[in-house]
């Protein structure tokens, strides 16, 4: 069994969403999920110590007892590994019971590690829950990878010559190690509904991204959002040098995105998992976006010679459609110790008007007092 089966296995049972025309977070509510067919919702799933190669999938069951009758108690009970947590009971009301955000810790043996969660809901006395449960794994030697953040607009003549720049150069020199969002935005992204600049290519996010960060000039970009408040806005003679210096500090996290697809419903399941690779201090958050690549619409293009210097045929790359948990993402932790992985789940159903054979989820842990970018991750959504 491959691991795409595996983890379409794992998060079959996350609520979907329904359709819509945009993008507007978030999604789900904190980092609560359903899973499988366990009743109720988990959240702040984290794994401790675990030293496995690959990725672990192994059933986490729960089993309800009633250890009372008068008044009635429901008892609680997970097991994961062969390995069982500590036993948590309520008292019902009638046949009912509620579980609300009660702490879970799992010890398993080697080399699973401790699972830990906070668990909530509202069981019968005749339940018993299990679900696939997937622990990704971290490689040995992660890839420091670095965000480049590009704000443009299609009316912005000499904004092409930033993309050639990523495209022809920087594309080519870092391959993996570099990852692009391009951010439409501001005064140049104002569609004009008399020409073909009438698709507006702006979202909520990049507008209030824009705005935040204060950039007026395009193209103008940022790297790992580095230099914030008062230096971080960068233009793109300096980006290879900006990238360069970001690639010479220590690799700080691991983000790692899994996915599976239904082309019927466009509905992405997906996890991202978290693991920061030094102990580091301050609060982090996650940030989870909608890219699409290669979308061929009007650009105006200063380079060009002919009268109006549009080119019909531009193709616009790593767009930013939006934010899927909020502009700003969603806490994650304070003061991260190695050694611990953060599973977020998250579904989507992706509006029609997107090429969903060309989207892509953009995930990104920063600092949040400076907003400093430690890494990030693409995946394509369709295979």
């Amino acid at each position: 069994m491959n691991k795409i089966i595996l983890i379409s296995a794992f998060i079959a049972g996350v609520v979907l969403m329904s359709s819509c025309d945009k993008i507007d977070g978030p999604y789900k509510v904190e980092n609560n999920t359903t899973i499988g067919t366990l009743p109720g919702t988990l959240s702040d799933i984290r794994v401790l110590n675990a030293t496995t190669t690959a990725d672990d999938v192994s059933n986490l069951k729960a089993t309800f007892t009633v250890t009372q009758e008068s008044p009635k108690t429901i008892e609680v009970k997970f097991e994961w590994h062969g390995a069982f947590s500590e036993a948590i009971s309520h008292i019902a009301n009638g046949n009912d019971v509620e579980f609300n955000n009660d702490s879970i810790s799992i010890v398993a043996p080697a080399p699973y590690g401790t699972l830990t969660f906070k668990y909530s809901a509202t069981v019968d006395d005749n339940l018993i829950g299990e679900a696939d449960f997937a622990v990704p794994f971290t490689p040995a030697s992660p890839v420091k990878k670095v965000l480049l953040e590009d704000y443009t607009g299609r009316l912005c003549g000499n904004c092409p010559d930033a993309q050639r720049l990523i495209a022809n150069t920087l594309e080519p020199l870092y391959h993996e190690q570099l990852v692009v969002a391009t951010n439409h935005a501001g005064h140049y992204a104002i569609p004009n509904p008399a020409n073909c600049f009438a698709e507006d290519f702006r979202n909520p996010a990049s507008t209030e991204l824009n705005s935040f960060f204060g950039l007026t000039a395009y193209p103008s970009s940022m790297i790992n959002r580095v230099g914030y408040p008062t230096n971080h806005v960068r233009f793109y003679n300096s980006w290879q040098n900006d990238i360069d210096q970001e690639l010479t500090k220590p690799n700080d996290a691991y983000v790692g995105l899994y996915s599976t697809y239904d082309a019927n419903t466009r509905t992405v399941n997906f996890v991202v998992s978290t693991e920061f690779l030094n102990t580091l201090s301050d609060d982090y958050k996650l940030a989870v976006y909608l890219l699409e690549d290669s979308i061929h619409a009007c650009q105006l293009d200063y380079d060009l010679t002919t009268p109006s210097q549009i080119d019909s045929a531009y193709i616009h790359r790593h767009v930013v459609r939006g934010a899927i948990n909020t502009t700003f993402g969603e806490n994650l932790t304070a003061d991260p110790s190695t050694q611990t992985k953060f599973l977020r789940l998250y579904s989507y159903q992706i509006p029609a008007n997107f090429n969903d054979s060309q989207c892509y989820i953009l995930a990104y842990v920063y600092k949040a007092s400076n907003y400093y970018v430690l890494q990030s991750e693409t995946k394509r959504i369709r295979p």
